[in-house]
């Protein structure tokens, strides 16, 4: 059996436009990939973390763009992707992954920075054009800060099981890595990783795949605050020596027609799950969103319940095979004096979104 590059965007993509990977060279292709919105809420209040969201029509809250190249010469392979992310400056873009891997047979071994295995759609978190929806599910894609990637080594074992299902199984293991958040102009979260111990599994069927995934981190945590507190311009909380436990499954399922897809997270800190449905006819794919977010009682946060919910409904146009507008409306709510999906934790607990989006890939 022919070892599949399973988290390979060039493949991902391919399913979108037979001319997704431009070929460069012998066994050198770049590929890419962007999105950008006009998108408005009607509450005081940013939403989303890293696109903040206001009540003034934002044109860049969504811009993305990436570029990827991949390097494969017998056994050996490389891959590179920078990503110019909704927080990014087009200025200072961020190394998504970097990383080198070789492969014995059935297995890869990967070493590297290497985007975070944890949801369905994780390995493609940025390429808007591979949703139904106009963005991730916030509940899920946003329950850990934002952190998409990880520095470390893999291994990614391909088999087939009953000659008709492909399987991946990826152990991963993640080094100490520093991560700078900025939530607001005047809050920023540093968090500091020791290391992360996972392990993730896909089954890919006629029609379905399955993704389950475990992992445990180890991490300092920092709250900077800055000019908040009268007569204090900077002000800092350490929060040394966390665990954030989570165990995730998901399920995406192609019936005819329709594409349903749900997935559910369960953790120390917080419990989240969303489920979509999709209906494709010609150019056109109507879809409804529903997510909720439970968080735990912990030393930080002592509110155990319903914290927020989410819905959405829109419609895709496919404008050419790899170029795709969204329009979309989606709605939040916040529970027991809790943040949500909102940057910081709002006066009005409910808020809606308006969002035209364009993606492409190439």
């Amino acid at each position: 059996m022919k070892l599949r590059t399973l988290y390979s965007i060039p493949a991902l993509l391919v399913a979108f436009s037979a001319n997704a990977a431009v070929e460069l060279a012998d066994n050198i292709t770049i590929s890419g990939f962007g999105s950008t919105s006009i998108t408005k809420t009607d509450n005081e209040t940013d939403l989303l973390i890293h696109r903040n969201i206001s009540n003034t029509t934002c044109f860049d809250c969504d811009t993305t763009f990436g570029l990827q190249l991949d390097y494969m010469y017998d056994n050996f392979s490389a891959s590179v992707q920078v990503v110019k992310r909704p927080q990014d400056n087009w200025s200072d873009p961020e190394l998504e992954w970097a990383y080198v891997g070789y492969s014995f047979g059935e297995v890869e071994l990967r070493a590297g920075r290497s985007r975070l295995p944890v949801f369905l759609a994780s390995e493609y978190y940025f390429v808007s054009h591979a949703y139904k929806t106009a963005r991730p599910p916030d509940e899920l894609y946003n329950s850990i800060l934002g952190i998409t990637a990880y520095n470390g080594v893999s291994l990614v074992w391909n088999f087939e099981a009953f000659e008709e299902y492909q399987v991946t199984v990826t152990p991963f293991y993640a080094f100490e890595d520093d991560n700078f958040l900025n939530f607001t102009k005047t809050f920023d979260v540093e968090v500091n990783v020791e290391n992360i111990t996972g392990i993730t599994a896909l089954v890919d069927g006629d029609g379905f795949r399955w993704n389950m995934t475990y992992f445990d981190a180890n991490y300092d945590q920092k709250f900077i605050l800055t000019d908040t507190i009268p007569g204090i311009p900077y002000f800092e909380i350490d929060q040394p020596d966390r665990t954030f436990e989570l165990f995730s499954f998901g399920a995406e399922y192609e019936l005819g027609k329709w594409t349903l897809m749900a997935e559910r997270q369960l953790g120390n800190v917080r419990s989240t799950w969303y489920a979509s449905a999709a209906y494709n006819f010609g150019k056109f794919t109507p879809y409804v969103l529903y997510g909720e977010t439970k968080t735990k009682e912990t030393d930080i946060t002592p509110f155990d319940g319903k914290s927020g919910s989410s819905f959405a409904t829109g419609v895709r146009y496919s404008l050419i095979d790899n170029v795709s507008l969204n329009l979309e409306w989606q709605s939040f709510k916040t529970f027991g004096g809790q943040r949500g999906s909102f940057v910081e934790t709002p006066t009005d607990p409910d808020a809606d979104i308006y969002t035209l989006m364009l993606s492409f890939v190439f």
